[in-house]
């Protein structure tokens, strides 16, 4: 609640969500909205095939088109487009991989290698014990004004827990998708839905997981005055 106007404090997404007071999990990922965006061009993918399993293109072109949809809906409503661009990019990168190929399994090989980068990212932050979640959280802070006390080794701690749950997600979709992927066509509508459900609601709860971890550092970490 806003102490002066006694109204709701609005929810905060992504990096912010890991710094609220309470965690919302349909906030953290771009409320449901961007849930919808986020999934709809996979699920549409999925199901095209699922009914012409040799209509490669046309369900390529209509994950395309649900990719422009939602990004013509977020500029006609003047929103903020950064979480859409970004799946309209990761959709056209995928659709390309898997027209250049011919194979529909290709359409998920962007994500593997995403994912990939991440838990290489996750890990080698760990290595040098410089745990991602602390970096990503010290960055949200700076870009939106505010500042953190100094870090303490209980809150290193806390932060690399939160980096290796994270590091865990990346993991298991790897270790879920990557042999599907592998199976070649044959097991193309199988990685689809392993993908939506390794998805949004997978990184909904791995955030609420960290967030649970960092919380307390976090409530008793003093605010420094912006610009200290």
């Amino acid at each position: 609640m806003n102490e002066q106007t006694g109204t709701a404090a609005p929810s905060r997404g992504g990096l912010g969500a890991l710094d609220a007071d309470r965690f919302d999990a349909a906030a953290a990922v771009g409320g449901w909205r961007g849930i919808l965006e986020s999934a709809a061009p996979t699920l549409v993918f999925v199901c095209v095939l699922a009914l012409r399993p040799s209509a490669l293109v046309p369900a390529l072109l209509a994950s395309l088109a649900v990719s422009a949809l939602a990004l013509f809906a977020r500029l006609l409503g003047r929103q903020p487009l950064t979480q859409v661009l970004g799946g309209a990019a990761l959709a056209a990168v995928s659709a390309l991989w898997a027209w250049r190929s011919g194979n529909a399994t290709n359409f998920y090989a962007t994500g593997l290698v995403i994912n990939a980068v991440w838990l290489a990212a996750t890990g080698g932050s760990l290595l040098l014990r410089r745990p991602l979640v602390g970096l990503l959280l010290d960055a949200w802070h700076a870009a939106s004004g505010t500042g953190r006390g100094d870090r303490n080794g209980a809150a290193t701690r806390r932060y690399a827990v939160g980096t290796a749950i994270l590091a865990a997600m990346f993991a298991l979709r790897l270790v879920v998708e990557l042999p599907l992927y592998l199976a070649g066509e044959a097991a193309v509508g199988a990685l689809g839905v392993a993908r939506l459900l390794l998805g949004v609601p997978l990184f909904a709860l791995t955030l609420w997981f960290v967030w649970l971890v960092i919380n307390p550092t976090l409530r008793q970490a003093p605010a420094s005055p912006p610009g200290n």
